[in-house]
C-alpha cells in the first residue's frame, strides 16, 4: 500500500531561516503568519485574501495594487483570527458524466459518456471511435500537461458550423454535486475544482520523463506562498505598466523642449528630468505682462538673425502691404454711396439716348423695311458697307455714292431714284444727333462698368492679402477686419453691377468701413521697424537685446506649455511612487521561504514515492530516480534521471519505449501519491508500447489505485481491457464499463457496456436470455423464417460462449492473452472429471450442427423456445458448479 502523503509530511521535519520547527502542514503556515508580520502590509493582505480563495481575481488585483500604491491606507492583513482551525483536507472531485457534447470533433450530439462514482471506469473504444473527443475535452478542464497544441479541439470538419465546442461537465466535490457548461471560446467557464483531477496520456509521459516539471500539488502554506510571489509578479507588472503608460503620455514638447538650457525656462525643464520641480514657479515664469509681451514683440521685430536681410525682406513686405491695401481702398471707394450714385446716373442717360434715337428711327424709316433697322447689328453692316465704298468700290466719293451709274455696294445692282433716296435717309439717321449721343452715352456707361469690374478683387488674391496680413506681419485683428471690409465690399460691388443690368429696384447690402487708421498704422509701423534694422549687430546693446529676447521667448513658451509642464510634473510624482512601489514588489524572501518549505514537505516525499512506484511497476532494470532541479519562485522542479551514467546522456535516449512510458507512469503516480488529495485520475491509453508483462503490472497497479480513488481508463487495447478486469476481480476492486463506437456520420455513440467479444461470460449470458425472450414470440406467431435467423445468431454465440467457458476454466493456469503460466493455480484444475468434459463436448456438438448447412429438401423444423432455454441453462450451470468447485480448492 502507498505511503500516505499526510504521514509524510508529519513525520519529516525540518528547521528553517527563522530557527523554528516545521514538521507539518499546520506548523508551516503558523510560521508563515509569524514571517509576514515583517512583509509589506498589501502582502498581508493578499494572503488572507489567498487563504479563502484558489486565485485573485481583477478586482484583487486593483484593491491590492490600490493598497502597495497607498502605504498609509489600512488592509486587512491575515492572523490567526481568520485561520482557527487550519483544515488540511481538500476537496475530493470525482466526474459523473460528460453530455450535451456539440461541435467537438465528429462526436455525436446528445450522447453522455458516464462514469462509474468509485472504483475503476474503462472506456474501450476502437481507433476513431470518438473516445479521444471525450479525453480531449477532459484536458482542457482538468489538469493536463499536454501542450496546448495537442489539447486543441476541432469541429466536425465534414459539417459546416461556426459555433465553439461545448459540454456539460457533471461531477461532484465533497459529496456536492456540481455542473458547468464548458465552453471552449470561453476560458471563465470551467472550474477550478476540476484542476484536483490529474490525467495522463502520451503528451504527459513527455513532459514527466523529459523535462522538468513542477509537481501536480503542492502543500497548503507553500502553494499560498506559491500565489503571493505570483501575485507579486501580477502586480509588479501592472505596476511596471503603469510607468510605461506614464512615461508614454509625456508630450514630444518635453522630451525635446523648444527652449535655451541657459534661460531660467531651459534650467527649469532640465532639473524636471531629474528631479520634481515646484509647480508656482513654472507658473511664475510662464506668466508675462502687459508690458512683458509689448517689450517681447518690440524686440522679436528688432531682432532678426540677418537684420540686412530681415530690413530687404521687411521692405518687400511693406511695399505688398501698401499694394495690397492700395487696391482695397480702390474697392472701397468703387462702392461708396456716391459712386452708385453716378453709375445710376449714367445708365439713366443711356437709357434716354437710347430711347430718343429708337423714336428718331422711327420718323425715318418707313414701316415696309426689314425689323430692327437701326439696331446695333445692322449699323455695323452699315459701318462696313461705308468702309468698302470709301475704300474700294468709289474711293474719293461721299458715302453714299448715288451718281449716275451708282450701285448698292452690298447688293451690287444700279440703284433707282428710290433705292439711292433711301440710302440718304440710312446715312443721315447715322449722323444725326439722336443716335451720337446714344452712342456717347453708351460708351460713359461702359467705362464706367469697366472701372467697376478692374477694381474688384479675385479671392485668390483676397486670400493671399490676409495670409500676409496674418500670418507675415502676425496682425490677426487687422487681417480679421480686412478680410470683413472686403468680403462685404465684393458683395455690394456684385449687387451694384446687378442693379444697373436690370430694371427692378435691388437693395444694396452695406460693406463695413475700411479700417483705415489701423492701416495707415501698420504701414507706419513697418516703416520703424526698418530703420530699427540699421543697428550694428556685434554692439553690446543688440547683445543685451537678444539675451532680453531670448529670455522672454523662453518665457512665452512655457506658457504655451505650461498645462503639460504641470501635469509632468504631477506624472513624476506618481512614477517616483510607483517605483517605491516596485522594491515591495520582489519576491526574493518569499522565494526563500517556500524553498525550505519545499525542502520537507515535498521533495523527500515525492523522491520516495517515485523509487516505490518503479519498483511496483517493474519497469526497469536501470537504476533511474528524481533529482530536483532550480526551483522556480520557490516551487520545486523535478527531472527522471538515470543514477549512474555518461554526462551527455539523456534519460529519453537510454530508456526504451515502454521503460520511458512506465518511468512517467511512475513519475505520474508518485506526484499523485504525495498528496493528500484523493480526487479522481483520467488516463489516456497508459500502456502503448508496452509488453504483455508490462501491461499486466499496470493493470495491477491501476486496479489497486481504483480501491481509494475514482479511476478512469481510455483505451483501445483490448487485451489491456482484459488484464483490468481480472486486476480488478482479483483485487475485488469494482469495475464498470462503457464503450465508445461510431457509424458511416457520427463518433462517439455511447453504448453502457462493453462489445460482446470484450464482456465477461457472464454478460453474455444474460444478453443471450434477453434475445430469447424478447424474440421467441416469432415461434409463437409461426414466424419461423424470423425465428430461424434468432436461433441461428444465438447458436453462434453459444459455441464461442463455450470457447470462452472453456478459457474460465483453464484461467488458473493460463490466462487469456497472458504470457506467463500460473503454476499454483494447476490445483483448481483437478476438480475437472470425465463427465464435466463429456457434456461441454456433446452441448459445443449440438452448436455446431445446428449450425451446418442442412439440405432444402429436408425443411427441418427449427428448434424450440424451450430447447434454446435448455442449452443457455446448461452452459450456465456448468460455468457456475465448476467455478464453485475451483473457489472451494485452497
Amino acid at each position: 500500500m502507498m505511503r500516505d502523503a499526510r504521514n509524510l509530511y508529519m513525520t519529516d521535519s525540518a528547521t528553517d531561516v527563522t530557527g523554528q520547527i516545521t514538521s507539518s502542514e499546520s506548523e508551516a503556515f503558523a510560521n508563515i503568519l509569524q514571517w509576514s508580520e515583517g512583509q509589506p502590509s498589501w502582502q498581508r493582505d493578499a494572503l488572507r485574501r489567498l487563504y479563502n480563495k484558489d486565485t485573485l481575481d481583477a478586482t484583487d488585483l486593483d484593491e491590492l495594487t490600490e493598497l502597495c500604491q497607498n502605504p498609509d491606507k489600512e488592509g486587512i492583513p491575515l492572523s490567526s483570527e481568520h485561520v482557527p482551525h487550519f483544515n488540511l483536507d481538500l476537496k475530493t472531485v470525482q466526474l459523473k458524466a460528460i453530455c450535451n457534447v456539440e461541435n467537438v470533433n465528429a462526436l455525436k450530439s446528445g450522447e453522455c459518456l458516464s462514469f462509474c462514482k468509485k472504483g475503476l471506469t474503462v472506456i474501450y473504444g476502437q481507433n476513431g471511435s470518438g473516445k479521444s473527443g471525450y479525453a480531449r475535452i477532459l484536458k482542457k478542464v482538468c489538469r493536463a500537461r499536454t501542450p496546448e497544441s495537442e489539447k486543441e479541439i476541432l469541429p466536425n470538419i465534414y459539417k459546416q458550423s461556426s459555433e465553439p465546442s461545448r459540454a456539460t461537465i457533471d461531477f461532484v466535490a465533497d459529496k456536492q454535486h456540481k455542473s458547468i457548461n464548458w465552453n471552449a471560446q470561453n476560458k471563465q467557464s470551467s472550474n477550478p475544482l476540476l484542476l484536483s483531477i490529474s490525467i495522463f496520456d502520451s503528451g504527459t509521459a513527455n513532459v514527466h520523463v523529459g523535462k522538468a516539471n513542477n509537481i501536480a500539488y503542492t502543500p497548503f502554506p507553500m502553494r499560498i506562498l506559491e500565489q503571493l510571489a505570483d501575485t507579486c509578479q501580477r502586480i509588479q507588472k501592472l505596476i511596471e505598466q503603469k510607468i510605461s503608460n506614464l512615461d508614454q503620455q509625456t508630450p514630444e514638447i518635453i522630451k525635446n523642449p523648444n527652449c535655451n538650457i541657459q534661460t531660467k525656462v531651459g534650467k527649469l525643464i532640465a532639473k524636471l528630468n531629474d528631479d520634481i520641480v515646484d509647480k508656482t514657479d513654472v507658473c511664475n515664469l510662464a506668466k508675462l505682462d502687459i508690458m512683458e509681451k509689448a517689450k517681447l514683440e518690440k524686440l522679436k521685430r528688432d531682432l532678426a538673425t540677418n537684420h540686412r536681410k530681415s530690413a530687404i525682406q521687411l521692405k518687400a513686405q511693406k511695399q505688398r502691404f501698401d499694394d495690397a491695401t492700395r487696391r482695397l481702398r480702390a474697392l472701397h471707394k468703387a462702392v461708396t454711396e456716391e459712386q452708385v450714385s453716378h453709375l445710376t446716373e449714367l445708365h439713366q442717360n443711356y437709357k434716354i439716348a437710347r430711347d430718343a434715337a429708337t423714336a428718331a428711327a422711327k420718323t425715318i424709316f418707313n414701316n415696309d423695311l426689314l425689323p430692327n433697322i437701326g439696331s446695333e447689328v445692322w449699323r455695323s453692316l452699315w459701318e462696313a458697307a461705308r468702309d468698302y465704298s470709301e475704300k474700294h468700290a468709289y474711293p474719293g466719293k461721299v458715302f453714299p455714292f448715288t451718281g449716275d451709274s451708282a450701285r448698292c455696294v452690298l447688293c451690287q445692282q444700279e440703284l433707282d431714284t428710290e433705292s439711292a433716296n433711301r440710302l440718304n435717309r440710312f446715312e443721315n439717321f447715322i449722323k444725326d444727333t439722336t443716335k451720337r449721343k446714344e452712342k456717347e452715352a453708351e460708351t460713359a456707361y461702359i467705362n464706367a462698368q469697366n472701372i467697376l469690374r478692374n477694381v474688384n478683387v479675385s479671392i485668390q488674391d483676397l486670400q493671399r492679402i490676409i495670409s500676409l496680413i496674418h500670418d507675415e506681419l502676425n496682425d490677426e485683428n487687422l487681417a480679421q477686419l480686412v478680410r470683413r471690409s472686403a468680403v462685404t465690399a465684393k458683395w455690394r460691388l456684385r449687387a451694384i453691377r446687378r442693379l444697373c443690368m436690370c430694371d427692378n429696384d435691388i437693395i444694396l447690402p452695406v460693406a463695413d468701413n475700411w479700417p483705415e487708421e489701423l492701416v495707415t498704422n501698420q504701414s507706419s509701423s513697418l516703416s520703424q521697424r526698418v530703420d530699427a534694422l540699421q543697428i550694428e549687430e556685434h554692439s553690446e546693446q543688440r547683445q543685451q537685446m537678444h539675451t532680453e529676447l531670448g529670455e522672454l521667448k523662453d518665457r512665452e513658451w512655457l506658457a504655451s506649455v505650461q498645462d503639460d509642464v504641470i501635469a509632468e510634473i504631477d506624472r513624476k510624482k506618481k512614477r517616483a511612487a510607483l517605483k517605491t512601489m516596485l522594491n515591495d514588489t520582489q519576491t526574493r524572501s518569499i522565494t526563500l521561504k517556500s524553498s525550505n518549505i519545499a525542502e520537507r514537505l515535498v521533495t523527500k516525499a515525492l523522491c520516495t514515492q517515485f523509487s516505490e512506484e518503479i519498483e511496483k511497476l517493474s519497469a526497469t532494470q536501470l537504476k533511474i530516480g528524481i533529482q530536483k532541479k532550480n526551483s522556480h519562485r520557490g516551487v520545486p522542479m523535478f527531472q527522471v534521471t538515470l543514477s549512474h551514467k555518461h554526462k551527455k546522456a539523456t534519460t529519453d535516449k537510454i530508456l526504451s519505449e515502454g521503460e520511458y512510458r512506465c518511468a512517467a507512469l511512475a513519475a505520474f503516480l508518485a506526484e499523485i501519491a504525495t498528496t493528500k488529495n484523493q480526487s479522481a485520475i483520467v488516463f489516456d491509453d497508459p500502456v502503448s508500447s508496452l509488453d504483455q508483462i508490462n501491461l499486466e503490472t499496470v493493470a495491477t497497479r491501476l486496479a489497486e489505485e481504483a480501491q481509494h480513488r475514482q479511476v478512469i481508463v481510455f483505451t483501445h487495447d483490448i487485451a489491456f481491457l482484459f488484464l483490468l478486469d481480472q486486476a480488478c476481480r482479483d483485487k475485488k476492486t469494482h469495475i464498470g464499463f462503457r464503450s465508445v463506437a461510431r457509424n458511416h456520420d457520427y463518433a462517439g455513440l455511447i453504448q453502457q457496456d462493453l462489445p460482446v467479444r470484450a464482456q465477461p461470460i457472464e454478460k453474455i449470458l444474460d444478453s443471450m436470455q434477453n434475445q430469447l425472450n424478447n424474440e421467441k414470440r416469432s415461434y409463437e406467431n409461426g414466424q419461423y423464417d424470423k425465428w430461424e435467423i434468432t436461433v441461428d445468431a444465438i447458436q453462434k454465440r453459444l459455441r464461442s460462449t463455450w470457447e470462452r467457458a472453456v478459457e474460465e476454466v483453464i484461467g488458473p493456469v493460463l490466462k487469456r492473452l497472458s504470457s506467463k503460466v500460473e503454476t499454483q493455480g494447476l490445483i483448481k484444475l483437478t476438480i475437472l472429471d470425465r463427465k464435466d468434459c463429456e457434456q461441454m463436448r456433446k452441448a459445443y456438438g449440438r452448436c455446431s450442427e445446428g449450425l451446418h448447412t442442412t439440405a432444402l429438401t429436408l425443411n427441418p423444423l427449427p428448434p424450440k423456445p424451450e430447447d434454446i432455454q435448455k442449452e443457455i441453462t446448461e452452459l450456465r450451470n456448468w460455468i457456475s458448479n465448476i467455478q464453485k468447485r475451483q473457489r472451494e480448492i485452497r
